[in-house]
């Protein structure tokens, strides 16, 4: 039997062990993903933008319906509403790109770092149904990748907030009949050259339209009333965003009349303030007044609500939701959520379709320019804690037989099932990875690498690897500067794993020798034997079977004594390769001990093992024996979300259905293998599909 006939296991995605030839896909199979709809939630109070809404319509204009250009440039500066109008025209015209719609914020002009293209590609791939394993890791490749998905697709692609061209051209899909729109406070000529892009110059409102948005629901009516609206516009640089600010404010006095608020609106605004004008961090010819808007509006608020308004500006994410908030704050989540919903309603911050803030971007600098400096500390570590607290709570709830980064956690964090910590991980991704990022530049080392460490088993599940390798990698310099040797034993292991799944294998087996000889050193034998057993499936991964042999063996013998639920996967492993050797009945004994240790909740422990007893019982001639335990491999790899695992245990599962005369239901068992395979780009799909043919032919 060679090493493909019988290798890998879904153990490693759940658990800090490697086994042999593993690839691992997070979302259960057979479950079609929707078309994308990432367009974000346009505001309510959109003014019409008439003359640059009917450019854009004339962009859908072209033969047979397809857009008379491929790409649209929405420039102008900071605040001027490029968002806000593409959003809104998306909406309108949404039906005419029934394959989907893609969204990314670039950040360009964020303090943060830049989204790149290659992250955006990952994004775009995964939202376009693209299995994981299909994903290439170099930038060309993917792009190369995308513009395949898309090629005569009718797609509608937002890229927001774009700073120069070289971040956006790989992102503009190939098909004819898609249109992709880019922001940016960048005109982005070379881009408009190269592609014959359109471009539209957006710029703040006119008289009338800023006139009508400062004084819509109000009773202001008279001339004067529409002069001092004038004024009030007139300071605000005529920019939509300063505008909803300075808007909200005046119905924040509902009591008064329009006159009586924009007045005093007005007399902040206008009088003399020379205070301000020595801070413009903002871009184009308005920032000033800019500036003005968003001091009277701060100075405005209540002192707890100031508080929590600046200092939300310190979050490194695109997004935060109520309790990244109150962590942040130290506030209770009832009064989070308040203010959030408070700021909202005063045009502060911006609320998505899923209870999820956000700044905009001038906005998240005035407010991080005004953090006092003594709440810089305490108030980042308190969010960095949060993450690290739900981030180990997760990982508990998503691999539950394995050692954990926090020995005695607080019962401050916990998830009711599995699938709610894939959940929230996922939606915490970007936040996870930033603030990881944050606090590697502050210094907060132990914060840093145990928070990377308590995300890994989440970046495995669902294949993010390159962000599995940073992440290693970032923690593992944190931890030789904190000088902690076992979590240094801890990111070497994790990066080595990483490594694996990369393909690096040389890479892999140096960093698992060196993390076994420190957690050696350092007396740990629970983290020694993990790293050897990683080893041992390098090591397989190679065809090294007599190199492996040792290792195994001496992972095992560390293991048994102590017990415990990582015991079986060392089990597991030894049975595989007792099966390599053909010694069958040692193979046998090694999964029916595995099969008694496994704890109910490993679940792809358990499926591992019927697999590994289906093999035996094959390698006997019991043919129903092995349906029996394929059979039940197949359904937890499911369960688990294992599509690999799955693919090949229903592979074996068809065989046996085939050999016992029962070809109906194994034909049904080949094309569910088949079907797996083809997602996961797998080139054993093609050796099923001949398999498909000879039974349907009689052959």
């Amino acid at each position: 039997m060679s090493t493909n006939d019988f290798s890998g296991s879904a153990v490693n995605a759940v658990q800090a062990d490697t086994v042999h030839n593993l690839t691992f896909i997070g979302a259960p199979a057979n479950e079609p993903l929707p078309v994308p709809r990432q367009i974000p939630r346009p505001i309510s109070d959109f003014r019409d933008r008439v003359t640059f809404q009917v450019e854009l319509d004339a962009l859908l204009g072209g033969a047979d319906g397809r857009p008379s250009t491929g790409v649209v440039i929405v420039s102008g500066m900071g605040g001027v509403g490029k968002t806000s109008l593409a959003v809104h025209w998306m909406h309108r015209v949404a039906e005419s790109f029934p394959h989907g719609h893609l969204y990314a914020n670039l950040r360009g002009f964020s303090k943060g770092r830049p989204a790149t293209a290659h992250e955006v590609l990952d994004q775009f791939l995964r939202a376009l149904d693209v299995p994981e394993s299909k994903i290439p890791a170099d930038e060309e490749s993917r792009a190369a990748l995308f513009r395949t998905w898309t090629s005569d697709r009718s797609f509608l692609v937002l890229l927001d907030n774009a700073s120069s061209a070289e971040q956006v051209r790989a992102l503009i899909p190939s098909s004819p009949r898609a249109l992709t729109l880019i922001t940016s406070r960048n005109q982005l000529s070379g881009l408009a050259a190269e592609s014959g892009a359109r471009r539209i110059r957006l710029r703040p409102f006119d008289n009338e339209d800023a006139v009508a948005l400062l004084t819509a629901g109000t009773d202001a009516a008279g001339p004067s009333e529409v002069a001092l609206a004038a004024r009030l516009a007139q300071s605000c640089g005529h920019l939509p965003l300063t505008l909803r600010i300075v808007q909200s404010r005046i119905g924040a006095r509902a009591d008064l009349p329009f006159s009586t608020a924009a007045e005093e609106i007005a007399e902040e605004l206008l009088g003399p303030r020379p205070s301000l004008h020595a801070f413009s961090p903002f871009d184009g010819d308005s920032s000033t007044e800019v500036h003005m808007v968003f001091a009277a509006s701060y100075d405005d608020l209540p002192a707890d609500l100031a508080r929590t308004f600046r200092l939300l500006g310190l979050h490194p994410g695109e997004d935060f939701g109520v309790s990244d908030a109150a962590a942040l704050s130290a506030l209770e989540q009832r009064e989070a959520a308040r203010q959030l919903n408070r700021l909202v309603q005063l045009s502060l911050l911006e609320e998505s379709d899923r209870a999820r803030f956000r700044f905009h971007d001038l906005l998240r600098s005035f407010a991080a320019e005004h953090v006092e400096q003594d709440e810089v500390g305490p108030a980042t570590e308190r969010l960095l804690n949060f993450y690290l607290a739900h981030t180990d709570a997760a990982d508990r709830a998503l691999a539950p037989g394995r050692r954990h980064v926090l020995d005695d956690p607080e019962v401050s964090a916990t998830f009711a099932s599995y699938e709610d910590a894939l959940a929230w991980c996922e939606l915490e991704r970007s936040n996870l990875l930033a603030g990881i990022r944050l606090a590697d530049e502050r210094g907060e080392d132990a914060l840093c690498w145990r928070t990377a460490m308590a995300l890994i088993t989440f970046l495995h599940l669902r294949g993010y690897d390159d962000q599995w390798i940073d992440m290693c990698e970032v923690a593992l310099r944190a931890a030789r500067r904190l000088g902690d040797r076992w979590g240094e034993a801890w990111c070497l292991m994790s990066l080595g794993g990483a490594y694996r799944e990369a393909g690096r294998l040389d890479s892999a087996a140096e960093l698992d020798r060196l993390a076994a000889d420190l957690w050696r050193e350092l007396g740990d034998a629970e983290g020694e034997g993990k790293s050897l057993n990683n080893l041992g499936s390098v090591l397989l991964d190679q065809g090294r079977i007599d190199e492996a042999s040792p290792v195994i063996a001496e992972a095992l013998r560390i293991r048994r004594p102590r017990g415990g639920r990582e015991l079986p996967i060392s089990l597991i492993q030894l049975g595989r390769l007792q099966l390599l050797r053909d010694e069958v009945d040692l193979a046998e004994e090694s999964f029916q001990e595995a099969m008694g240790l496994a704890h109910s909740a490993d679940r792809i422990n358990v499926a591992d093992t019927h697999e590994g007893l289906g093999h035996v019982a094959l390698r006997r001639g019991r043919l129903d024996a092995a349906r029996s335990a394929f059979a039940d491999a197949a359904s937890g790899f499911q369960a688990s979300g294992a599509s690999p695992a799955q693919a090949r245990a229903l592979r074996e599962l068809a065989r046996c259905l085939r050999d016992l005369g029962r070809s109906t239901e194994s034909l049904e068992a080949f094309q569910q293998a088949h079907h797996l395979l083809e997602q996961l780009s797998d080139p054993t799909a093609a050796d099923v599909l001949q398999e498909i043919e000879e039974l349907s032919s009689g052959a």
